[in-house]
């Protein structure tokens, strides 16, 4: 006969299994219980084929948040159709990643950072896997933001189109048509000048052009000439060596007589020094000079008394000078 279950031990059972429940919800919900997200939507005008529910939400490569749904419309007009997708970013995860706050919980704090830039777009995770994930960037030069919302219930971050997307705008507005004429007509032209060129006329020239060249370059008086321009190489370097063996004596003998000459300069701008103070006019030997001209002035001038008084009397020097009548 079986054993009755124990009612206690049952109901034991149950509670333990419910505890562990709550315990692994709150350990595997930590996150989302204890930080506090904000909840934002952005719009995008391309397919949002590879961005699912869970996938991360980066600024600048950084993951801060993580995506919660993504919408076909939501509070649009009729004649959007951007797709919609609500993210929600992590307040303390991106503060743990920066000194500075990323203001984005706020719609003052949005504002301002959407007036400097902030944008979201769509970035692939790997082009293997095609997996996207939405990025969050300050880019610079940015168009106009535009908003999608009728009624503000999130808030609203602008987007700009991917760098794969803006590629294949620019692609459709290439005028494929038109360089593909052009490359024919470019083809057609090279085709028809190809054709009127004389190949057989070419070639012949050019065989000439070598012919000659080969039989000046074989005849004597071309190897002779190079050799005697060796020859001439080689007097020259022979010459340049003498004279490289004359110039250090020369030099040597211009520096000594230059040297004299300085030397020889010197004493002279001395002696002239010597002279100017000799001459000066608080010099004892410039006054004693004036005084000896002065003297040599007078005795030219007796001289020439004598002089003139001996021609008008050449008999003084026998009978001697006359002496005034009255003087004993």
């Amino acid at each position: 006969m079986s054993k009755k279950a124990n009612p206690t031990t049952i109901g034991l059972f149950f509670a333990i299994g419910l505890a562990l429940t709550v315990v692994a919800l709150v350990l595997f919900s930590s996150r989302g219980l204890f930080h506090h997200r904000h909840k934002v939507i952005v719009y995008f005008d391309s397919s949002l084929k590879g961005l699912n529910p869970g996938a991360a939400v980066k600024f600048r490569g950084v993951t801060i948040g993580s995506v919660v749904e993504i919408l076909i419309r939501h509070n649009q007009a009729s004649n959007d159709f951007s797709m919609p997708v609500i993210i929600a970013i992590d307040e303390k995860l991106a503060q743990s990643k920066s000194d500075d706050q990323l203001a984005c919980g706020t719609q003052d704090g949005l504002n301002a950072l959407i007036r400097q830039g902030f944008r979201g777009r769509l970035d692939a995770e790997s082009l293997v896997t095609g997996i996207l994930y939405v990025s969050l960037d300050m880019v610079p030069n940015a168009p106009q933001p535009v908003f999608h919302q009728l009624t503000p219930e999130h808030l609203e971050i602008p987007t700009v189109p991917s760098d794969v997307e803006r590629l294949l705008a620019d692609l459709t507005h290439l005028d494929i048509r038109g360089l593909s004429e052009k490359l024919n007509g470019l083809l057609t032209r090279l085709d028809t000048s190809l054709s009127q060129l004389n190949f057989a006329e070419i070639n012949t020239g050019v065989t000439n052009l070598l012919s000659a060249a080969n039989h000046l370059f074989a005849t004597p008086d071309i190897t002779n000439s190079l050799v005697s321009l060796r020859q001439t190489l080689n007097q020259a370097q022979t010459l340049l060596r003498r004279i490289d063996y004359r110039v250090d004596p020369l030099a040597d003998g211009v520096t000594n007589t230059l040297y004299d000459a300085q030397k020889t300069l010197a004493d002279l701008r001395v002696g002239v020094r010597d002279v100017s103070e000799l001459l000066g006019p608080d010099s004892v030997f410039r006054s004693g000079l004036i005084q000896a001209v002065e003297e040599l002035g007078n005795a030219s001038r007796a001289i020439a008394e004598l002089a003139d008084f001996l021609q008008r009397n050449p008999n003084a020097l026998l009978s001697g000078r006359k002496r005034p009548r009255g003087q004993p």
